[in-house]
This record gives C-alpha cells, sequence and structure tokens, in this order.
C-alpha cells in the first residue's frame, strides 16, 4: 500500500442508538464537516432490541458520503478512518459480510435467566470474573449466544464470525473480519491481561463451539484492513484507504475528553451515567468489583468503568413529564426547552436542601441496585414544595455517578488530580457546581460533543502514522478544559450527608431481597 503519511485528516464514524456520524478532522482536531444518518431501532418482542443489518450499513455508507460532500476533501487526503459504536449486543456475519439474522443492540434483555444462573454460580468469580474484570449481563455476546443456541440453533450453522457493532461495519469497509481488543475484553470473551479468547470461559458459559467462530484480534490503533474496491464505490472513499481497529464507544469518549493519565477520574454525563478511571494494573483480583474492565489503547494500561443508563435522563423525564407540561398548561401553548430548563434553574438558584430533606432515586430507566428498582422520591411531606423536587432530581443523577465512583474510588485508592468533565450536565453553570460539591474534587470542564467520532479518529491518526501513539495524539486533537470549578467545602460536607442517607435506603431496600 502507498505511504498515506503526507495526508492531513482522518475520518471518525460513530454508530449510536439512533444515529451514525462521521466526522473529518484535521492533525490539530478540528473538525470540518460532520455528517449523520438516521438508525432504525428494532423491538420485535418484549425485551427484545435489534437493528437489521442492511439498514445498519446503509447509515454508514450515506453518513460517509455525506460528509465527504459536505468537507470538498479529496478522499485521496483521508490518512486513514476508523469506527466506533455500542459495545456488547452481537453481529452475526457471514464471510461475504451479509447476516444470517438483525443485530441485536445492547440493551436487549432476553437472556436474563442465563446471566441469574451464572451469577449464581459458585465457580462464576474464578472462571469468569477473574479473567475478564467485568461483570456479565444479559446484552452481553456469551448471554445472547446461549440464547441463540436454545432458540435459534440454527444460527451456528449460517454464522462465520462473531462480531460487536463497530467491526462489523470494518468488516463490511475492509473485507477482513477482526474484533478489536476493547471490544473482545469489554464483552466478556477474552481475558482482559493477555488479550487473548479464554477457552474455559466459553466452557463455562456452556457455548464452547461459538469460540471458532471469533475472527483474530487487532489493537484500536493498528491498521486492521483497507478500503475495498466495492466500499470505496459506495461511500465515495479512495480504495487503499488504511481502516484502524479503533475502540468501543465507551473508550472513545474517554479519549475525546483526554484521559490518558493514570488514576485520573473522567465523569461523562448524558443518558448514562459514565465513570471511568486508568490503571496500569488490572486489579483483577480485588474484592471491589466494578463493571467494565477492557485494555486502554495506552501501552500497558487498563480502563476501570462503572456505570448506568441513569444520568441526565433522570432530569429530561423530569422537565418533560412535568415541568414542560405544567408550564405549557398554564400558559394554553408549547414551551421551548430553553425556557423549561430555564424554569428549573430559576426554581433551585441559591436554594440549598437541609440535611433530611427528601431526595430522588435516579432510576428512571430501572436498576438492579435493589428489588424491582425504579425511581421516585423519598421523604416528601406537606412542607415540601416543587423547589425540593427539582433539587432533588437534580442531586439524584450526581448520586448515580457518586455511586459508581465510590466503587471505583474502593478499586483504586490512588484516584488522584481534578475530574475531566463532559456531557449534557457541562451546560449547567449551577449543576456544575453541584457536581464539584458532590464529588468533591476540581471539575476540569472538557468540551467533547462529538466524542465517538473524535476518539476513535484519534486511533486512526496513529494508524496512519501521524503520531506515534496515542498519548501524543490525545494531548494534540483534544481540546484544553475551558473551566475549571472548585467545590465549596461546605456543601461537600452536605452532599456527603445525604448522600449517606441515600446509601442507608438503598441498603434497606437491597435487604428486601
Amino acid at each position: 500500500m502507498e505511504s498515506m503519511m503526507t495526508n492531513e485528516y482522518v475520518l471518525g464514524i460513530d454508530n449510536g442508538g439512533t444515529v451514525t456520524k462521521a466526522a473529518i478532522y484535521d492533525v490539530a482536531g478540528k473538525v470540518h464537516a460532520i455528517a449523520q444518518a438516521h438508525l432504525e431501532t428494532q423491538f420485535p418482542r418484549p425485551l427484545f432490541t435489534e437493528r437489521d443489518i442492511d439498514q445498519f450499513w446503509d447509515a454508514n455508507v450515506t453518513a460517509i458520503r455525506r460528509v465527504l460532500d459536505e468537507s470538498k476533501i479529496d478522499p485521496a487526503d483521508i490518512a486513514a478512518l476508523a469506527v466506533t459504536g455500542h459495545g456488547n449486543g452481537i453481529y452475526l456475519a457471514r464471510k461475504d459480510g451479509t447476516a444470517p439474522r438483525p443485530g441485536v443492540v445492547s440493551t436487549d434483555g432476553r437472556a436474563q435467566s442465563y446471566v441469574d444462573r451464572w451469577l449464581a454460580d459458585p465457580s462464576y468469580n474464578d472462571r469468569v470474573r477473574s479473567k475478564t474484570g467485568s461483570t456479565v449481563w444479559a446484552g452481553q455476546p456469551p448471554a445472547l449466544l446461549a440464547w441463540f443456541d436454545e432458540h435459534e440453533p440454527h444460527m451456528f450453522d449460517e454464522t462465520d464470525y462473531v462480531l460487536s457493532a463497530k467491526d462489523f461495519i470494518r468488516f463490511r469497509l475492509t473485507g477482513e473480519a477482526k474484533l478489536e481488543v476493547t471490544d473482545s475484553c469489554g464483552v466478556g470473551l477474552s481475558n482482559v491481561v493477555t488479550k487473548e479468547l479464554d477457552r474455559d470461559v466459553f466452557d463455562f458459559y456452556g457455548i464452547s463451539r461459538w469460540a471458532d467462530k471469533v475472527p483474530p484480534f487487532c489493537e484500536s490503533a493498528e491498521i486492521a484492513g483497507y478500503i475495498t474496491e466495492e466500499a470505496a464505490a459506495l461511500t465515495g472513499l479512495k480504495a487503499g484507504t488504511p481502516v484502524a481497529g479503533g475502540v468501543m464507544d465507551v473508550a472513545a469518549g474517554a479519549l475525546a475528553a483526554g484521559l490518558v493519565d493514570e488514576h485520573e477520574l473522567t465523569v461523562i454525563t448524558g443518558t448514562w451515567s459514565i465513570n471511568e478511571v486508568l490503571s496500569r494494573d488490572a486489579n483483577i483480583d480485588s474484592d471491589e468489583e466494578v463493571w467494565l474492565t477492557m485494555p486502554y489503547p495506552v501501552e500497558n494500561t487498563y480502563l476501570f468503568l462503572d456505570a448506568s443508563p441513569n444520568g441526565v435522563s433522570n432530569l429530561d423525564w423530569y422537565i418533560n413529564s412535568v415541568i414542560r407540561k405544567a408550564l405549557s398548561a398554564f400558559r394554553h401553548e408549547d414551551v421551548s426547552d430553553a425556557e423549561v430548563f430555564a424554569a428549573c434553574e430559576k426554581m433551585i438558584h441559591d436554594f440549598t436542601p437541609d440535611v433530611e430533606d427528601p431526595f430522588f432515586l435516579p432510576y428512571i430507566n430501572g436498576t438492579d441496585v435493589f428489588p424491582e428498582g425504579r425511581a421516585g422520591f423519598v421523604g416528601m411531606t406537606n412542607y415540601h414544595d416543587i423547589r425540593h423536587q427539582v433539587r432533588a432530581v437534580y442531586e439524584g443523577v450526581i448520586f448515580s455517578h457518586l455511586y459508581h465512583i465510590e466503587k471505583l474510588r474502593a478499586h483504586d485508592e490512588l484516584l488522584t488530580g481534578n475530574v475531566r468533565f463532559t456531557g449534557g450536565a457541562a451546560n449547567s453553570t449551577i449543576w456544575l457546581q453541584m457536581f464539584a460539591d458532590g464529588i468533591g474534587k476540581p471539575l476540569d470542564i472538557v468540551d467533547a460533543m462529538e466524542s465517538g467520532t473524535l476518539g476513535t479518529a484519534i486511533c486512526s491518526a496513529v494508524a496512519a502514522g501521524l503520531y506515534p501513539d496515542v498519548p501524543s495524539a490525545v494531548r494534540a486533537m483534544t481540546s484544553a478544559p475551558r473551566a475549571t470549578i472548585e467545590p465549596n467545602p461546605e456543601f461537600t460536607e452536605l452532599f456527603a450527608q445525604r448522600f449517606e442517607r441515600f446509601i442507608g435506603h438503598l441498603e434497606q431496600l437491597q435487604g428486601e431481597k
């Protein structure tokens, strides 16, 4: 292949929950164009969440063509590209790039009964968790493969490769089937230290025969293939353009936030409450279990992540279901998003709750923290009004993050330095101060609005030889913090007391199991 070293643009593709985005960046991380295409999600039965494979591929083709058209950049000037996408779920593929069934998205819950059985097995920790460093759940490939074996056994003979979302798209772009290591480890198929497939893990799950359907592994920032003539004709890319391994979406977000140093916490606020830290030690023998461990594309470094689908979505629900409807009813007209949000901010400005005031259980999307977990206000009396509710919901989102951050602190007692902070909550000055007070550390506010495309584009820049390693690319292509928010010690103590009440209530609910 001809050298692409002199080219100065890279392309990042992000397959999210509802859209596929493509963005072109230069070597300084400046975005030159962004385009997107809609992704359809299917719900054929209760607990099923699927994606039509042809539509999935078409969305990527469309987004790539659109971003090339909008940028006016010659495709020959793109040094490399890489793809990211949701982790977990599963995409089965044949050698010709077609698929025997729809892809399964990570929020799928059909296989929960298998997970319940495995977690109750006394040998689970020794045979699985001590190797993967992660907790198995229903939307992961092991559970879905077990479900296929029982309910769709013909899938085995119709499948050549077991892939993740991003690796399926890379396969279609390059004709080479590979599974990149953040996905192979993050989905619970591999030993997180050796980065090799572990057949005893497959044996434990009862899916041994599927191990031979897992393709070779590749690294995040290495060239995993080249754009084929067929893919070039469809997308407008130049045939032979290198395609890097890329990263799972949670790792892409961490890279875009500038996370390359050990023991440094990154908080990403969105639909999910995402909390991440890096360490040189995989620490898989620790008694403190985190939700997910994966190799990070920084040499000899691991990403610890603890998260749940209960972040800013809690406030979105309250604003749209309560505040917006109330304002619209009084005004007899629709109310804009800005007006609704401004009303909430006004209600909690200069308002500080007492330690014993109500708090909010931030589980609008459900939770396994306590039996039949749901959202709700705790401790309301006839003294309390809507200000207490609004403040409690803001605070509840912070409690969701703190619940996960405390697990990371127990796992990595050396958490130091400022907190890298990005996501939806970064748009509210009041909320940022509350987060700083709650976490008890300064927040470095990082603007990484297109974190998926940027994070994976960073990997492609290294694969193309534009930078010698990922830390160099991150430092050159990501933004410096736009502000630092210092915690107020007085309010940090208040948060600590209220969070203690919150945890005490959860422990009571957990005792009802």
